[in-house]
């Protein structure tokens, strides 16, 4: 019986210099494909090592080490005074072959997805993240990030951690104790170091919180206009967004109620809406509180820039107004510190510490230790409050010095929206305007700037501006304006 032949004109790609790694690891690669792919058919008869050297312009030792690599995961094999083949014990059709001849076909069949996964594609976000860097909301003064005592921490939370084996999936021991001694000092809350739980970031909070909440299809109240971050874990936890108006008061509960009447979950940002800075008064915070206890339900609270109150001393928490047994308070360091320190927490009420405990184990089984050490010692050396005080004296400047410049600009044309801190202003804009165009034209012009309107449920809310001022200068808020003052002479001249 005649074997198959054998070209090294196969090979001679593997050489190519866009590729990386040893050349007998390449020449193993390039024979797996050719062997999975089928141009190397069962019982191949293989050259001898000295020839393919030649051929290819190889050491021997490089084509050994990739033949008897070869040998090892079974894709040859050798005869006995006949020399080395192409194993017969490959299946016909092998994985790759059936890929290959699917994409020569043109016809690739599409993945089957769960309903979860189907969902958050056809999420329709309305507000996607802005790609200009100038005036864009939520983004913290990364240069005044005290980075050496932040290095220093991280170097000496690496020496701890070779002595530390046990870790809590709640988080580090270290650092929850940090954080609920500063939250009952700076907001009020009532709470212990066991009921902290260490996330990361406060979305991924928010979505454990609802899948160990809620049941499919169930429904959670959401302030409208809101922080759309959220839409995201609403769908994967399978709950359904209620969308609830606010005014300059705040959540106005009933409304949601006479929408889902057995509601038992409500996400909301109490000391500061987003965007639209308006605060929650009293008399509705106890409302909901009271709402809550009667009902066994659970308030959200996303106490998301609560540092950066301005205009009077820091409000008390919802939680801490005695919603202890109701109320799921989550923070984040990412706007406070720095983006990438994707680090957030949860305190839970009491009866809900050892669920969410159990669930954490099977579901992502915690976080990594390090930046938590290094955070944890961040803050007990008091550089985290210091770094706090600074950014609030600076972000307030910013503030005003936004204002002044769109004053000079602008004039009437844009009005701001009232607010006593955060790290973004809300200008509404007169009749006639449409602030997706506008936004649409401002990232051409490399501006982050939002519109107004896409933070409503159904788009058609108010027409205005959302500008970011925490992490410019005076300098680069003046070039942002100047653009947007462009678009708006742009628009006059139509």
């Amino acid at each position: 019986m005649t074997q198959p032949t054998f070209s090294t004109a196969l090979f001679l790609p593997f050489l190519h210099a866009s590729h990386t790694g040893p050349q007998y690891q390449r020449l193993f690669r390039a024979f797996q494909q050719a062997i999975l792919s089928g141009k190397l058919s069962p019982g191949t008869r293989l050259p001898a090592t000295r020839p393919l050297c030649c051929a290819l312009s190889l050491s021997r030792n490089t084509v050994k080490t990739a033949y008897e690599m070869l040998h090892s995961e079974g894709y040859l094999e050798t005869r006995h005074g006949a020399g080395t083949f192409v194993s017969q014990r490959l299946p016909e059709a092998s994985p790759a072959r059936s890929v290959s001849g699917a994409t020569a076909g043109a016809h690739i069949t599409p993945p089957r997805l769960s309903k979860t996964a189907q969902r958050l594609l056809q999420l329709n976000n309305s507000n996607p993240p802005a790609t200009g860097h100038l005036l864009q909301p939520a983004r913290p003064c990364v240069q005044s990030f005290p980075w050496q005592q932040w290095q220093r921490h991280v170097t000496a939370a690496a020496r701890q951690m070779k002595h530390t084996a046990l870790i809590n999936r709640l988080g580090s021991d270290e650092l929850r104790e940090q954080i609920a001694s500063y939250l009952q000092v700076v907001r009020g809350v009532t709470c212990s170091a066991d009921q902290v739980l260490i996330s990361a970031g406060s979305q991924q909070g928010m979505y454990l919180a609802l899948k160990l909440l809620l049941d499919e299809g169930e429904p959670v109240l959401i302030e409208d206009p809101g922080y759309q971050g959220v839409d995201g874990a609403i769908t994967a936890a399978g709950a359904r967004k209620v969308s609830v108006p606010i005014d300059d008061q705040g959540f106005r509960l009933q409304d949601g109620l006479a929408q889902a009447p057995h509601a038992r979950v409500a996400m909301l940002t109490p000391s500061r809406n987003h965007p639209m800075g308006h605060t929650l008064s009293l008399e509705r915070r106890l409302a909901l509180l009271s709402w809550a206890q009667h009902c066994g339900g659970w308030l959200i609270e996303d106490d998301y820039d609560s540092e950066f109150r301005f205009d009077g001393p820091p409000l008390t928490s919802l939680q801490g107004l005695g919603g202890e047994h109701c109320v799921i308070y989550t923070g984040t360091f990412s706007r406070i510190l720095h983006p990438s320190i994707r680090l957030g927490y949860l305190v839970l009420p009491p009866s809900l510490v050892e669920p969410f405990h159990t669930a954490r184990r099977y579901m992502d089984g915690g976080l990594p230790l390090l930046p938590q050490m290094a955070l944890a010692g961040f803050m007990a050396s008091g550089q985290f409050s210091s770094h706090v005080r600074r950014m609030r004296k600076l972000y307030q400047q910013r503030r005003d010095q936004l204002h002044t410049q769109v004053q000079q600009r602008f004039g009437d044309q844009l009005q701001r929206v009232e607010a006593d801190g955060g790290m973004h202003s809300v200008y509404r804009l007169p009749a006639g305007y449409n602030d997706c165009q506008i936004c649409d034209q401002a990232q051409q012009s490399d501006l982050g700037i939002r519109a107004l309107s896409r933070y409503y449920a159904n788009g058609t809310g108010q027409q205005g501006l959302v500008i970011g001022f925490a992490g410019y200068t005076l300098a680069q808020m003046q070039q942002g304006l100047d653009s947007l003052l462009l678009i708006f002479q742009g628009l006059e001249a139509r």
